[in-house]
């Protein structure tokens, strides 16, 4: 059964020269996609991936990352909301790129999905009220 999970990934400045898609890719037949990434100048940084295949390769493969000096965090629910401060304005829906946050034809209410978030941030900097976090 193939799946897919999430993952924050830091590396600093003895292996930003490595690559964790070819890893996953070469010794694990897995398919990895680099939903987003930041290398901040003293060569640390951090990227979301998005990795497919087999869940105990999966494992196997974050393993090997983990054991290669990457610092592996699974990432569950990135996006937070705080209801008591939302008002379903709408203004998130507008600029999510992978139409995450999707208006309710019924309720009118704003509902985020989760399974499809990129933790691109848009929404959170759309959010006049602040109801939005990103969590990586």
């Amino acid at each position: 059964m193939t799946m897919e999970k999430k993952y924050k990934i830091s590396y600093n400045e003895n292996n930003v020269q490595g690559s964790v898609a070819y890893i996953l890719v070469k010794e694990f037949d897995l398919t990895p996609n680099i939903l987003k990434a930041e290398i901040e100048g003293d060569g640390t940084g951090k990227m979301v991936l998005s990795v497919k295949g087999e869940p105990d390769v999966i494992d196997r493969g974050i393993q090997r990352i983990q054991d290669a000096g990457y610092n592996v965090i699974p990432l569950c629910s990135h996006i937070t909301r705080d209801d008591s401060k939302c008002w379903d304005c709408g203004a998130c829906v507008s600029l999510c790129p992978t139409h995450s946050l999707r208006v309710d034809p019924e309720t009118f209410e704003v509902n985020l999905g989760i399974e499809t978030c990129i933790a691109c941030g848009a929404c959170v900097n759309a959010c006049s009220v602040h109801a939005l976090k990103l969590v990586l």
